[in-house]
């Protein structure tokens, strides 16, 4: 008999060939819900490579640390993402310092992430990768709508960030970080995808898991748009908000759909676990 923490698609508990897990199992030991994180971290690099998510040195993903909560684990500046493996991973303190790993630190989104973990307590997973299809999808100012049955799964559940033109009240323009980060936290709210204007989409998640689902099936519906669009005017359904499944069943399903992903991906390239 497997526990509920065993966490692989071909261990979870079940009985009469349904399953009986209806919610994300939740770790009581710290140090080995880390490492649990920092291996599903890096998995998602692996996968986000095979997926055509890394341009450059751009993007970045990051797990909270679940010993110092204010911490968070994120990928070294250049490694490239098919090469991540848990040895890898940098942990990063509230002022923007590597507190445990060596690499060099890509700073160019730390105030973003920070502050939206400050924000947000029961986040997890905060992922930005630079995704084709949700970079093109961006530009168009609009928001996903639900034409298939994953886009739906956004509904209510997404935001529009538009960062040029950004003033403060005294007039300062956008390029100040301060600015930018508060607007960002604040438009972001309590959201799951925020799909930034002419840049790309963001997601998040209660666990590293659902975080990169979430991001997957995000630009695997821009994708859908931008085809459906391109060839006519697809039908877009009314949806009832009674159907509409709770917060919690969009973690749990986010958490279940990445577990084939990591099953595949961890056996094809176990040096990620190194």
């Amino acid at each position: 008999m497997t526990t509920a923490f065993d966490q692989s698609i071909y261990r979870l508990p079940y009985a009469d060939n349904r399953l009986t897990l209806g919610a994300v199992p939740k770790n009581p030991d710290l140090l080995a819900e880390r490492l649990h994180r920092k291996q599903r971290l890096a998995a998602s690099y692996r996968l986000f490579a095979e997926l055509g998510f890394e341009v450059g040195v751009a993007g970045h993903f990051t797990a909270r640390d679940p010993v110092e909560t204010g911490h968070y684990w994120i990928n070294p500046l250049g490694v490239p993402f098919s090469q991540i493996s848990v040895s890898h991973l940098l942990r990063v303190d509230q002022d923007g310092k590597v507190v445990e790993g060596d690499g060099v630190l890509n700073t160019s989104a730390l105030d973003l992430h920070d502050q939206l973990q400050r924000a947000r307590p029961d986040v997890v997973g905060i992922a930005h990768v630079h995704g084709f299809h949700g970079r093109v999808f961006s530009s168009l100012g609009r928001l996903l709508q639900p034409i298939t049955a994953e886009s739906a799964a956004f509904v209510d559940d997404q935001v529009i960030f538009v960062r040029h033109g950004l003033r403060a009240a005294d007039g300062r323009l956008e390029q100040d970080r301060e600015i930018v980060t508060r607007a960002f936290v604040e438009t972001f709210a309590e959201h799951n995808l925020l799909v930034w204007q002419n840049h790309g989409l963001w997601t998040t998640g209660q666990t590293v898991e659902s975080a990169a689902w979430r991001f997957i099936q995000a630009d695997d519906s821009a994708r859908a748009h931008l085809l459906a669009f391109a060839a006519g005017q697809p039908v877009i359904p009314e949806l009832d908000p009674a159907d509409a499944p709770s917060r919690e069943r969009h973690e749990f399903f986010g958490w279940l759909n990445f577990l084939p992903l990591w099953d595949r991906i961890v056996r094809e390239q176990p040096d990620l676990l190194e």
